[in-house]
């Protein structure tokens, strides 16, 4: 078990560079630096020049990931006896299939914002899918026992707050991919931030609430609110690709915290896979 969640937590982490690199050809107008999918000028290594070098960069990465999901449905296929951790590995293999397909397409049809954004969207998916994997290979997971009687408001609040993470990211790539919907993101970011915040209040003062649901809340507060400070400096500073970039990297973060929160909310015991091992 402690393998598998070392793995999971490798992937995750290449995932997340993953999301990064393709910020950074969104930020960079790179998108069809290179003109042809799935070789880059007719070849595998083309030169890392100006806005090849995120764009293929991007695509090398795209690969690597892959390859780690590959392994990782396989051997969680294998030697995970949990039926539905074995359905959330196959889920992300599919949805990293799509996801480099759905890049081919950005490429040859020309950038199409429908695809983009379905585009960037799946890639966050494919995020969340990883760090879920980790999340219930994890020795605090699989080991540890849980309270049964979580707080009901917590039960729904949790999922309301990763819901308007993922839609105040979907709004994000509809900015950056169209330029429109800008004050609806704004809102859903100011709703998402007050969310939070209540989220963080109740965890802390309800008596039940186990510390890693309270440290989880705070931890996603500060995110949220580094959001928020970030997506300010991008409207003050389109220009800057690091700070463009980095926006969407922490929005990211907001939305694996909210679902780690969510799926810490929700946990059960495991005493069926306490001896599982590898």
């Amino acid at each position: 078990m402690h393998a598998r969640h070392r793995y999971a937590v490798i992937t995750a982490c290449a995932t997340f560079l993953l999301l990064i690199a393709g910020g950074l050809v969104t930020s960079t107008d790179s998108g069809l630096a290179v003109p042809d999918w799935p070789l880059s000028y007719g070849t595998w290594f083309p030169p890392m020049v100006g806005g090849i070098f995120y764009e293929h960069g991007h695509r090398m990465i795209a690969a690597t990931v892959g390859l780690l999901i590959l392994i990782l449905a396989v051997w969680f296929g294998r030697s995970e006896p949990r039926r539905w951790v074995r359905r959330l590995a196959y889920a992300a293999l599919g949805a990293v299939i799509l996801q480099g397909l759905l890049g081919g397409l950005t490429v040859l049809l020309l950038l199409p914002p429908a695809v983009s954004i379905l585009h960037a969207c799946l890639g966050q998916t494919v995020f969340c899918l990883v760090v879920s994997l980790a999340v219930c290979t994890s020795p605090h997971w699989v080991q540890g026992t849980t309270d049964a009687n979580r707080p009901s408001h917590l039960r729904r609040l949790g999922p309301l707050v990763a819901v308007v993470a993922y839609g105040q990211l979907v709004l994000g790539a509809v900015v950056r991919h169209t330029g429109l919907a800008l004050l609806p993101h704004m809102a859903t970011a100011a709703v998402l931030v007050a969310l939070v915040l209540l989220l963080a209040q109740q965890s802390l003062q309800h008596p039940t609430a186990p510390a890693v649901l309270r440290a989880g809340s705070w931890r996603l507060l500060l995110l949220v609110v580094g959001q928020a400070a970030l997506g300010l400096t991008v409207l003050a500073h389109r220009s800057r690709v690091d700070v463009r970039t980095g926006h969407v990297a922490l929005g990211a973060l907001v939305l694996a915290q909210a679902v780690v929160l969510v799926w810490e909310i929700f946990r059960r015991p495991s005493a069926g896979s306490l001896g599982a091992s590898g």
